[in-house]
């Protein structure tokens, strides 16, 4: 004898071995024990029931049922208009509105499994250049990474550049690459050539 679940135009029969798999579930209860099932369960005959559930959701609910494994959802079960999330979520609410608790247990342990496994994929942070130099006192301006790179490399490359470490000097949240003081400054000067005196390339902490 089989048991039909109408929902829209579509129908699944059920065996009473089947029914009975989950023990107590509202399902069992109507057909088996003359239970109705919930208020917008109408009953069609002794053998047929109508219910307002998701096709593509209750036809994992009747393979649970025929004792196969229902999980992981695949893609072709979740209906148009659910995410996944959103789709784990609901089959674990019909499961657990048909008395269900066995497939209800599983789609909590599923859907924990898949919170534990969410990863939140932040911005790659961007690196932020300065360069500082010293006339009195520090100053320090944004530059490109290509800038810094440029400085960087006339740094290495240049014979009147010296390297020194500064006294009194630090910028939050940044770390000195390179400091340097120009040997040739005061010739430089005399030439009308544009210096940086006492400099240093700074990079994000980022």
């Amino acid at each position: 004898m089989l048991y039909v679940v109408k929902i829209g135009d579509e129908e699944f029969r059920f065996t009473q071995d089947q029914l009975d798999s989950e023990p107590g579930n509202y399902l069992a209860n109507h057909f088996l024990q003359g239970v109705n099932l919930r208020s917008d369960a109408a009953e069609v005959g002794d053998r047929n029931l109508l219910l307002e559930k998701d096709p593509l959701l209750f036809r994992l609910i009747q393979a649970h049922l025929r004792g196969y494994e229902v999980l992981p959802i695949p893609d072709s079960s979740i209906p148009g208009y659910m995410t996944k999330e959103s789709a784990v979520e609901n089959l674990m609410r019909d499961a657990r509105s048909l008395g269900l608790r066995r497939l209800e247990q599983k789609m909590a342990q599923y859907q924990m499994s898949l919170t534990r496994g969410t990863q939140v994929k932040l911005p790659i942070a961007q690196k932020k250049y300065k360069l500082a130099t010293l006339k009195g006192t520090w100053r320090a301006i944004d530059i490109t990474e290509t800038g810094f790179k440029t400085l960087l490399e006339r740094f290495i490359n240049a014979r009147n550049f010296q390297p020194f470490l500064p006294e009194n000097f630090e910028l939050s949240g940044y770390t000195i690459a390179v400091c340097w003081r120009d040997v040739n400054e005061s010739q430089a000067s005399e030439k009308g050539i544009t210096t940086y005196g006492h400099g240093a390339l700074l990079e994000s902490n980022d």
